[in-house]
This record gives C-alpha cells, sequence and structure tokens, in this order.
C-alpha cells in the first residue's frame, strides 16, 4: 500500500536514513538514471548531476527491503553546471519494481562469469600497511613525475585527505588553469568556487595560479590516492591528458603487485539486469572474509569472449544451496563505461519485472532456503558516507607530501 510523508521532520529522517547510503536515481523523461550525492547541508540535499531538466522539480529514489522511496525536490540553488541544492517537499513510499531487462543465464550458455571478487573495505585496509612493493612503486613514480614537473607530489594513503575527500565527493578532477580568472574554468572538472575555498585553506603558496589533480583509483571506484602537479602559469589540456595517463599507470602497476587480496573464486552468474545480479560461489576462506550480508564488493563480470566489466554492488541476498551459495548483489553507481558495456549486452528496453523483497538488512542468512530472491540495496557507500563527514573542512595537509 502507498504511503506518503508531508511532514517535514519525517522527510528529513528518511532523506538521512536512506539517501546517500544507498544508491540513488533521479527521474528525469520517466526514466531513471544514478545520482551521485554530494552532501546533506542545512536540511538540503547537494547533488551532481549531468542532466537536463525543463524545470526546477526534482524526483530522486532509492530502494530499500521491497519499498521504493520517492523523494519530491525544488532546485534552491545550483552552479549551473550539474551542482544542485535540493529542498523536500514530500515523499512516496511504493512496491518496488524491476525497471530493465534480465538476462537468465540458466536457460542460456553464455559462459558468464565473476571472479576476483573483494571487499570494498579490504582495498582501503591493503594500503594501509607498508609494503616494499607499492613503495618502490610509489618512489619510482613520483621520481619520474618530479622530472618532468618539479612542483609535483603523489598522494597514497589508506585514509582520505580532504582533498581526496571532496574529488570523491563531486566525482570530478582538478583543472584549474588559472584561478585568478573564472572563465578558464570548465564544468567538466572540480567546481571553480570549491576550489578557491580549498585553495584559502590550504599551504599552497599563492604564486601558483594552476593546478591539475587527478585521483588514483582501484579499477576505476575507489579512491586510493592523487598525482598533483602545481604551477605558476597554467598548465594546458594537454598536460592534463599527460597525469590523468600517470595515474592510471600507477594504479594498474600498484594492483600488479597483488597488495589487494583479490578471491581467486570463479563464480557463474545465474541472472543479470542493469540494476543487479546473482551468482554461484563455493564455500571458502575468501567468500567468507569478502561476501557478507549488506558488504559493498567489487568484482570482474566476464559477459563473453572478450567483454569484461568491472562491478561495485551491495550484497543483499545470500542463499544456502547445499553445496554453495546463490549471492544476490545491487549494482551501485557504476561507470559510464561499464553501464554503456551492460546496455548494449542487456539490450535495454524489454517489459518490467517485479522485484521480489529481501528480509530486511539485519536478517541472518537463511540455511535452508534456496528460493531466489532479487537483490535489494541497504549499505553505506564507501570508502566514507557523504553524510557522515563534513565537505566544508579546511585542508591542513601538505600539499606537496614527501616521496
Amino acid at each position: 500500500m502507498d504511503k506518503e510523508i508531508k511532514d517535514p521532520e519525517g522527510i528529513l529522517k528518511v532523506i538521512t536514513a536512506l539517501f546517500g547510503k544507498l544508491p540513488a536515481y533521479i527521474i528525469n523523461a520517466e526514466n531513471e538514471y544514478p545520482v551521485k550525492i554530494i552532501a546533506l547541508k542545512n536540511k538540503a540535499l547537494i547533488i551532481n548531476t549531468n542532466l537536463k531538466f525543463p524545470n526546477r522539480d526534482r524526483i530522486l529514489t532509492v530502494v530499500h527491503n521491497g519499498s521504493k522511496f520517492l523523494a519530491y525536490f525544488i532546485v534552491a540553488g545550483g552552479d549551473g553546471n550539474g551542482i544542485e541544492i535540493l529542498t523536500p517537499v514530500k515523499i512516496q513510499i511504493t512496491a518496488a519494481t524491476r525497471q530493465s531487462s534480465r538476462v537468465d543465464t540458466s536457460q542460456t550458455q553464455t559462459g558468464m562469469v565473476v571472479s576476483n571478487i573483494i571487499n570494498v573495505n579490504d582495498v582501503s585496509k591493503a594500503i594501509g600497511f607498508d609494503d616494499k612493493k607499492v613503495d618502490a612503486i610509489l618512489l619510482a613514480y613520483r621520481t619520474k613525475l618530479i622530472k618532468a614537473f618539479p612542483l609535483s607530489s603523489i598522494f597514497f594513503a589508506g585514509r582520505m585527505d580532504n582533498r581526496l575527500r571532496l574529488m570523491h565527493h563531486y566525482d570530478k578532477d582538478i583543472f584549474i588553469i588559472d584561478r585568478k580568472e573564472k572563465s578558464t574554468a570548465s564544468p567538466d572538472f572540480f567546481p571553480f568556487d570549491e576550489y578557491l575555498r580549498i585553495f584559502d585553506s590550504s599551504k599552497i603558496g599563492d604564486s601558483y595560479t594552476s593546478e591539475i589533480c587527478v585521483p588514483i583509483k582501484y579499477k576505476g571506484y575507489v579512491h586510493l590516492g592523487y598525482v598533483q602537479v602545481l604551477a605558476e602559469k597554467p598548465l594546458d589540456l594537454e598536460i592534463y591528458k599527460q597525469i590523468q595517463t600517470f595515474s592510471n599507470a600507477v594504479s594498474r602497476d600498484i594492483i600488479n603487485t597483488g597488495v589487494f587480496q583479490e578471491s581467486r573464486d570463479v563464480c557463474q552468474v545465474m541472472d543479470l539486469s542493469m540494476g543487479g545480479i546473482s551468482f554461484i560461489h563455493a564455500p571458502s576462506r575468501s567468500f567468507s572474509r569478502s561476501v557478507t550480508l549488506n558488504g559493498t564488493i567489487l568484482f570482474d563480470l566476464n559477459l563473453e569472449a572478450g567483454k569484461r566489466v568491472t562491478i561495485r554492488g551491495i550484497i543483499k541476498n545470500i542463499r544456502n544451496q547445499e553445496t554453495n551459495f546463490r549471492v544476490g548483489c545491487q549494482f551501485y553507481n557504476l561507470t559510464e563505461k561499464d553501464v554503456e558495456v551492460l546496455e548494449a549486452f542487456l539490450n535495454v528496453g524489454k517489459e518490467e519485472e517485479t522485484v521480489v523483497a529481501s528480509e530486511p538488512s539485519d536478517t541472518p542468512v537463511d540455511s535452508d532456503s534456496s528460493e531466489e530472491e532479487a537483490p535489494v540495496v541497504g549499505a553505506v557507500d564507501e570508502p566514507g558516507d557523504p553524510f557522515g563527514s563534513s565537505f566544508e573542512e579546511p585542508l591542513d595537509e601538505n600539499p606537496l607530501p614527501e616521496s
């Protein structure tokens, strides 16, 4: 039965509890698209979206325990380049339904498998310890970087500093051509006005007018650090592309050291949709470590020969099937590239299917049921909850860490 919440206090409680902690979507032209939740500030939700809307009305949705929450907002402000401040009006609660087609691999011979599973918490923990191989790679890359750009550094740590946290929230690289000339700023990068606030709070000298800062990510999802270049004269797009390539190389070589303990299990996919997946996992030590109810994991999904995507998802169902476990997982804010590959593979646009609700998030693993359930969300984003840390904290880190 549908329910509507109009009480301001009740609306705020729902937004605080769910939005920013669960995969969120925004409705545009009757379709739903992933939306980045930046923060909850002064009883308003701050989001980042590249979609264009005909009016100031916004509807954001999340799904939790078989229910769909539709939050209605009015745009109260923004920068005109995707960052919007939304004031809540009401929330409707309805039964959840699947909005995309699903491939049942038990009826096909697609050979889809899941591999290299790792819990996102284990990614951050892995770089929190001293590792000689990782240290050697960072030293080598810092040496190369300084030769090309004397005013440069590589930040790499198990805990985010404020600069990295802000790039994570806005999901944009820093590329400031000239901080004294706003007309040089591009909406494709970190907000110019927000950068000025960061600069004023940092220890960077006033003589520096240009900065490029590109995150180092684990497989495009988990922020591990960043490559930073400062200059007294404007840096150009060609240099930005060089730093972007450099950052990707650092990430690739660190992953190749094996410091991240990915599971070696190869799991058969049972069904797949744009919203989630279920696969069979054998009982093993890696299963006990990585696969936990409501945990967030990363894994490689091999769709067919030569076609693979990396997925971030939240585990919502674990079913004991005598000798194996069936795991239901909800996708969480996939990269644009991975979304495009999945859409092409699934031929999105078929009829709507009904979602089977999972148990509440605190329900223990069912040891005797083999009933299939579609994944439903219920976990906190990694590596930090947007509502759990202020994005107005001043930067107190050294902008050029020693190598």
